[in-house]
């Protein structure tokens, strides 16, 4: 339930108790720091909790951020927003937690994600293990290429694995999706022009060409309808008029995801995607 004259200021500001005091109104205040901040995206829902307690519990919520943190502080906007939860304004920054968030909020189907930033993640490994489970991928969420990303198969492995990461950088952590292969789907101008599939080789769980991931393109009819609409509903809701869509389809279940949306995809020489390239320039220079 929401607390009536609740609020979160996040992050802390210097003085804030002198602040909060001299309002017209009467206000519980609560300090918050983003180290503190929880971000769970399973089943299809969202919640953000800080310190144990979902943000949407409060009444307002006093929001700022610094360079490093500024797509968190995006990320929290995009959910109070979507709670009707009363906020300060920030400004747009976007990475791989802002982009899962909104797929989320908007009914896409994307792998349970769990992210916290914080360097010690010992506190947390209960919540990690219940929403992703084993085996499961971190990920950096600014990084591309699958460069610091990792598959880990239990709790000793995550956290050995966590401590030689970069510390400088943000991961988040989400749930292996067992596959024969990456789609590819080239956006332009919210049509599908391009579709591939991407075969990871033998001993790795990266579907990345740059990783050695065979590329075989397929013609637009062969690819399955469902797999389309999830690629354009996707670079739709990021407002992209050039991208591609990474969607991998559970080879247990048959349920398609959303692995992310790549701003920059590479052109493979020969193929449809120099075609969509040369689509997407036309329109652009007309």
């Amino acid at each position: 339930m929401q607390s009536s004259n609740s609020i979160l200021v996040l992050p802390t500001i210097h003085n804030i108790e002198e602040v909060i005091s001299g309002l017209s109104a009467k206000y519980k205040l609560t300090k918050g720091k983003f180290s503190q901040l929880e971000y769970i995206l399973k089943d299809g829902k969202v919640i953000l909790r800080h310190a144990g307690r979902d943000i949407k519990e409060f009444s307002n919520v006093w929001l700022s951020s610094y360079w490093r943190s500024r797509d968190l502080a995006h990320a929290v906007k995009l959910y109070l927003t979507h709670n009707e939860i009363s906020h300060t304004y920030v400004e747009k920054a976007t990475s791989k937690l802002t982009d899962q968030i909104i797929f989320a909020l908007n009914n896409i189907s994307i792998p349970n994600t769990f992210f916290i930033d914080d360097e010690d993640i010992s506190s947390h490994i209960d919540t990690i293990e219940d929403v992703c489970k084993y085996p499961l991928i971190i990920k950096d969420i600014t990084g591309s290429g699958g460069r610091l990303s990792a598959l880990v198969s239990n709790r000793e492995q995550l956290l050995d694995k966590y401590k030689e990461l970069p510390k400088r950088k943000k991961y988040l952590f989400q749930q292996f999706i067992p596959n024969d292969y990456d789609w590819g789907i080239l956006i332009v101008n919210g049509k599908a022009v391009s579709a591939e599939k991407s075969f990871s080789i033998q001993g790795e769980f990266l579907n990345n060409a740059c990783n050695g991931a065979k590329e075989v393109f397929v013609e637009m009819n062969e690819v399955p309808q469902h797999i389309i609409d999830m690629a354009i509903k996707s670079t739709k809701l990021l407002k992209l008029n050039w991208a591609r869509a990474d969607i991998v389809i559970d080879k247990k279940t048959n349920k398609a995801y959303i692995m992310e949306v790549n701003r920059c995809p590479g052109i493979s020489t020969g193929s449809s995607e120099v075609i969509g390239a040369q689509i997407f320039l036309d329109n652009h220079l007309e």
